[in-house]
């Protein structure tokens, strides 16, 4: 099970199961790169930190193997700015050039 559905990157995300061997490492892998790892406790219970190596947009599938499978999905989500500020500081700058060449040439 993981804590929440969908992460954007940097965010923590945590996996927890229940069903493996007692006191056995479990490994956490998502499309084949390790994203976490833990050991389980006498119960067979664990709860794991899960990060992402590769920030890539989409729904990933986390598997966790214990002796048992154990799978849940999350969506990675990315979002972008749409960067209108850069003309306004370019603009910004060539006026700031461009008066300062008038004041010195004056």
């Amino acid at each position: 099970m993981l804590d929440r559905p969908s992460v954007q990157p940097g965010d923590t995300l945590s996996a927890s199961g229940k069903g493996c061997n007692p006191a056995r490492r479990v490994t956490l892998t998502s499309d084949g790169a390790e994203v976490g790892s833990a050991f389980t406790d006498s119960s067979g219970a664990f709860t794991a930190p899960v990060q992402f190596t590769r920030i890539e947009a989409g729904r990933h599938t986390v598997v966790a193997e214990c002796g048992v499978r154990l799978t849940g999905s999350v969506d990675q989500v990315v979002t972008r700015s749409s960067g209108g500020q850069t003309g306004t500081l370019v603009v910004l700058v060539f006026f700031v050039l461009a008066s300062v060449t008038v004041i010195r040439f004056r």
